[in-house]
């Protein structure tokens, strides 16, 4: 064979190679409670590839397996150049999502980041300690067996479409989310099929036990596990995930498990690096170890207590005509009034923030104790009357809060604020998990700007009553 022919030869082989790998690159991972978003063909839309006959897979095969053959049988330099072009199209369009998607994954799973989930479980374990003396469902032995086991029953009722077992496994809030996601795989004719391979790997990565009469106690564990996810369609016709050969997929879940009486039903799954900031979470192991909480409620009690007298009103202590900053004006308001100080704002903001990401998958009867029911409806569906998409906010952080404007005239006395959050951010179709807006994988800035009305609650003098379009930051 001459040189110029094995170059040829040698390039093709390498260029097929390396799309075969961009092609056996992890998929997107999942277990029960997705949507029919990670597949594509069968009854249409979605993200599901189809099985058998018509599977793109096998389409791309037989269009590379032709071009091969000519380039191998031709001797021209252009089917050479038409091979790459063809494998460069393939990557920007195709190859460099999976690609950024597999190295992600990877660095997830780097020795960095599993040396990180190791120091977190001892920590957590540690605390869970205090913890199990006062009741031994937290103990982490107890922790991973309830974990692993409700783990393989959600999968099993979710395969077999069984919504009363599955309400009795999830939350209701959860299980209202997942009944929407079932009823799109109904409307499809498909039967989504999550089997265990195996036993799963639990790691208990967080414990918080809330105090008050609604205080909830959770404990998040980080899952690993082996699956063969696949769907069924009206024909019997089994349908793979999109961009994967085969049936077995990885999964890395965080899940969020909350106490009920005795034992654990699940309130919320974060999946790969929407879940990491699990492993950074304040750890509370007791109702009284919440140092947090309790700085807050001193700060607003401190606050409520140097309120201005009854009778006299905010307008007749502020200075109408002040038109510098809003938070100097806010600070001179508060030598008269405690409850416009700053520190109070933000632990308002603090505290809805921290209600806000609860209200995505659980109850929002905290939200609307710190928003109005208009306010509420817009940072859980910003734009959408009709509620059939929702904005998912995970990890989210307060980076800053800026006092834009003050009305204390108002009734009742209002200020608007910016807060600049960070944290994973997206809008997503409900019944499908479809994102529609922003990525469940990226870190992002961005910034609400938010209303407050002054109330007459001791316990939250501010309330949410207004949201506005949030700003880009970083």
């Amino acid at each position: 064979m001459r040189p110029r022919d094995r170059r040829h030869r040698l390039l093709t082989v390498v260029a097929v190679v390396v799309l075969g790998a961009l092609l056996l690159a992890p998929a997107a991972l999942a277990s029960a409670g997705g949507g029919t978003a990670g597949y594509s063909g069968g009854g249409g839309g979605g993200g599901f590839s189809g099985g058998g006959g018509g599977s793109h897979a096998f389409e791309i095969y037989l269009i590379f397996r032709v071009i091969l053959d000519i380039a191998l049988l031709g001797h021209g330099l252009g089917l050479l150049v038409l091979i790459l072009l063809g494998l460069a199209w393939y990557f920007m369009t195709r190859g460099a999502p999976q690609m950024e998607r597999w190295w992600a994954a990877r660095s997830r799973q780097g020795r960095a980041h599993r040396r990180e989930a190791r120091r977190r479980e001892r920590k957590v374990e540690l605390a869970a300690a205090e913890a199990e003396d006062e009741n031994p469902i937290f103990g982490p032995q107890a922790v991973r067996e309830a974990a692993a086991a409700l783990f393989t029953e959600i999968q099993l009722a979710w395969s077999s479409d069984d919504r009363m077992k599955l309400r009795g496994l999830l939350t209701r809030e959860l299980a209202a989310e997942w009944e929407l996601r079932l009823d799109d795989f109904e409307r499809k004719g498909w039967r989504n099929r999550v089997e265990p391979v195996g036993p799963p790997k639990v790691e208990y990565v967080g414990l918080l036990r809330r105090g008050g009469e609604d205080g909830a106690e959770q404990v998040v564990v980080r899952i690993e596990a082996k699956l063969r996810d696949f769907v069924v369609d009206t024909s019997g016709r089994q349908i793979k995930r999109e961009g994967s050969f085969t049936e077995s997929v990885r999964m890395r879940e965080y899940w969020t498990l909350e106490r009920r009486a005795e034992h654990w039903v699940l309130a919320s799954i974060e999946s790969g690096a929407e879940g990491e900031h699990a492993l950074k979470d304040k750890i509370v192991q007791t109702h009284w170890a919440d140092q947090e909480a309790m700085r807050d409620e001193a700060v607003v009690e401190g606050a409520v207590a140097q309120q201005a007298p009854d009778g006299v009103a905010i307008a007749d202590l502020a200075d109408l005509q002040f038109n510098g900053d809003a938070r100097a004006a806010a600070l001179d308001l508060s030598l008269a009034d405690g409850r416009f100080a700053p520190d109070v704002l933000e632990v308002a903001a603090r505290r809805a923030v921290a209600a806000w990401a609860v209200a995505v998958d659980g109850p929002d009867t905290e939200l609307r104790r710190i928003a109005t029911a208009d306010a509420t409806r817009e940072l859980l569906h910003p734009g959408d009357p009709s509620e059939q998409t929702r904005l998912v906010v995970r990890g989210v952080q307060v980076q800053r809060i800026r006092v834009v404007s003050l009305d204390p005239a108002g009734q009742p006395p209002t200020m608007t604020i910016d807060v600049d959050l960070r944290g994973r951010r997206y809008i997503e179709e409900r019944a499908s998990t479809r994102v529609l807006l922003g990525s469940a994988t990226k870190l992002v800035g961005f910034t609400e700007r938010w209303t407050m009305a002054l109330t007459e609650d001791p316990a939250q003098p501010w309330r949410v009553v207004s949201v506005q379009t949030p700003l880009p930051t970083a």
